[in-house]
């Protein structure tokens, strides 16, 4: 029997509009028209405004957090989410996105070789790298968020994901704390604790490192911190596990925009500027020339009398 498709309309990753067809599988998986299975993103049908309004929120989280992730990075990323499709504009939005590789390992993994372990904890660290180059932190870093195929591990579930130095805006936030990538690397310490040993770490809580082999507790040093500034970074985290290939480097926010504001500016071209009219002004009139002083000549003549009457006295004196 030939499935019913249905057409689904939104927009693409870029934010065109776009549209498929799709018919449902299962719970939260859809088949395409041209045969591609995609996981579907969608607010539940029934709830109380306050589960529906945490649900929308969760939902608007996951959309920009990928949408932002499609434009930062050339390439999809193995470790992260590939969105397909999103609309949050109408009263049914959604989320679609390519299926997560491998299996989640929320029920636990299996014994892992050496070689194995190490490919899995480079693959989670990998990812949240990724993440805190673009600026977000992913807020939910767990076994029931990482899948395994077997070569290595893609971190999904990013629906509390936020912006560095932002509060969750699902109300999840530590204690009003706002989001820093230590938050993410700590808790991966936690899985990593766990991968190990096999011991559940609760959250919040310090396992004790230095009951454990070498490796593990070098491997973990300072990840526990109680400041989150004062964790290794994942990348740093990448460099104790050896790993030697280069992450890819997202695009500069700038350098993204300007084949925008030059499209802009081409169908909108800016307005030449106007030269600025000068008002006439009424002439200064002329200034006064000011006519010489004149000089006093009675002072003159009495020092002339004087010093001739001086000259006359002098000379009889002379004489006589």
């Amino acid at each position: 029997m030939t499935p019913d498709f249905e057409p689904l309309a939104g927009r693409d990753p870029a934010g065109r509009e776009a549209s498929w067809l799709i018919t449902a599988l299962d719970s939260g998986r859809v088949k395409t028209h041209d045969g591609s299975t995609l996981v579907l993103r969608s607010l539940p049908p029934e709830g109380s405004p306050a589960d529906l309004a945490v649900a929308e929120m969760l939902l608007d989280n996951e959309i920009r957090a990928l949408t932002r992730l499609h434009t930062r990075y050339l390439e999809p990323l193995r470790e992260l989410p590939r969105i397909v499709g999103y609309d949050f504009d109408s009263a049914d939005p959604f989320l679609l996105l390519e299926p997560p590789i491998g299996k989640c390992v929320d029920g636990g993994l299996r014994t892992l070789l050496i070689d194995e372990r190490r490919r899995f904890m480079i693959g989670l660290f990998r990812a949240l790298a990724q993440l805190d180059a673009v600026g977000l932190v992913h807020g939910s870093v767990g076994l029931s968020s990482l899948c395994w195929d077997g070569a290595t591990t893609q971190l999904v579930n990013l629906h509390h994901a936020v912006g560095t130095g932002e509060v969750a805006r699902s109300g999840l936030s530590r204690n009003g704390s706002v989001a820093h990538p230590g938050h993410d690397v700590r808790a991966a310490g936690r899985v990593v604790y766990e991968l190990f040993t096999g011991k559940h770490v609760a959250l919040g809580d310090t396992p004790d490192l230095a009951s454990q082999p070498e490796v593990l507790a070098s491997l973990l040093r300072g990840v526990f911190d109680q400041d989150p500034r004062q964790r290794p970074t994942a990348s740093q985290m990448l460099e104790r596990l050896n790993d030697r290939d280069p992450l890819p480097r997202p695009v500069d926010v700038t350098s993204a925009m300007k084949r925008g504001y030059d499209r802009f500016d081409e169908l909108r071209p800016p307005k030449p500027a106007e030269k600025p009219v000068l008002q006439p002004t009424a002439p200064r009139p002329p200034r006064a020339t000011p006519m010489p002083k004149q000089v006093s000549l009675v002072p003159l003549a009495i020092v002339v009398f004087l010093v001739v009457a001086a000259i006359a006295t002098l000379v009889a004196v002379i004489a006589g």
